[in-house]
């Protein structure tokens, strides 16, 4: 798929590793390493000059800002008209959430002659906000398909994966997964685990018995170790706006997944389920052979809508159209 356009294309991360940022790595490092991109890591004393000099790109792709020194970068790219496309994650004009990055991406969306979100839904909300149309470019699966859990057994043996800024979903969850007293052995994988822990013992849970995992790279070992994936979101702004990464990992890994019921999510509402996470157990007890069939129809839709294949194509449409 390499194509010798993509020579003056340049791919920039903003974090010191970003092999270590999940969207950096489904939304960035793999696309550009499929279509033979350049990569570059911008950080906060890098040299605006040098750094285009180095590369000569004709088009600047930006994952997500980690630091302010980037706009220089940007404001030096459109002085030599170099085309520009800006990737927002986890956008949502929300001014007392803690992700919300509206200072330093106004000026980054005005300075980009395309953006790129990772869904419908945060579309609109982009739309609805700055009155600008963009692209949408789902996160593509990361990990190779994996045979799917033969039998679901209970108790059950179901996992929980993501990082800190997502432990308010689990511990909002967990008591009332606990109060339904079935037994379930929970997994739990992320990247601070101290501080989670102390919230989660604070609440005296009884039927649930939980593991805690330091995250790595190789967590898709880990995931598949269990038969179940719970998935909580929260009817927030930060929540709405967030990628589908974890879910369609998750069913291509052949785990059955305990989706929240949240409006931007509702295409994956035939292949999990898709409610209050304390009932998707109670669910199962009566149904295990059904979440078989779910999680091998989930396989087939996410291979179709989220492979490589077919998110690189669209990268690779967004970019000759620039050129």
């Amino acid at each position: 798929m390499k194509d010798k356009n993509f020579n003056h294309v340049l791919w920039v991360f903003s974090h010191p590793t970003p092999n270590r940022i999940p969207s950096y790595v489904v939304g960035g490092i793999m696309p550009a390493d499929i279509l033979g991109i350049k990569k570059c890591i911008f950080l906060n004393y890098h040299d605006v000059k040098k750094t285009i000099e180095k590369f000569s790109p004709k088009i600047i792709i930006v994952s997500k800002v980690f630091h302010s020194h980037v706009l220089n970068l940007l404001k030096y790219a459109k002085e030599k008209k170099i085309k520009i496309i800006s990737i927002f994650d986890d956008w949502n004009f929300d001014s007392n959430s803690k992700t919300d990055n509206t200072t330093i991406n106004m000026p980054i969306a005005k300075f980009s002659d395309e953006i790129v979100v990772k869904t419908d839904t945060a579309a609109l909300v982009l739309k609805k906000n700055i009155n600008r149309i963009a692209k949408v470019v789902p996160d593509m699966l990361r990990f190779r398909k994996e045979k799917i859990c033969k039998k679901i057994c209970y108790p059950f043996n179901a996992v929980w994966f993501g990082m800190n800024s997502n432990h308010d979903t689990l511990i909002n969850e967990l008591p009332k997964i606990d109060e339904t007293g079935l037994k379930i052995n929970l997994k739990i994988i992320t990247n601070f685990i101290t501080e989670l822990k102390t919230y989660v013992d604070a609440q005296k849970i009884k039927n649930i018995n939980i593991e805690y995992i330091l995250w790595d790279l190789d967590y898709n070992n880990k995931i598949i170790n269990s038969d179940i994936v719970i998935i909580p979101y929260s009817e927030d702004k930060e929540r709405l706006v967030k990628s589908s990464n974890r879910i369609i990992d998750s069913i291509n890994l052949g785990r059955f997944v305990i989706l929240s019921k949240v409006k931007q999510f509702s295409e994956f509402k035939d292949i999990t389920y898709f409610g209050e996470i304390k009932d998707g157990f109670h669910w199962l007890k009566n149904n295990s052979d059904l979440a078989i069939s779910k999680i091998t129809e989930g396989q087939r839709y996410v291979d179709q809508f989220y492979s490589p294949k077919v998110i690189t194509k669209k990268w690779e449409e967004i970019i000759l159209h620039l050129i």
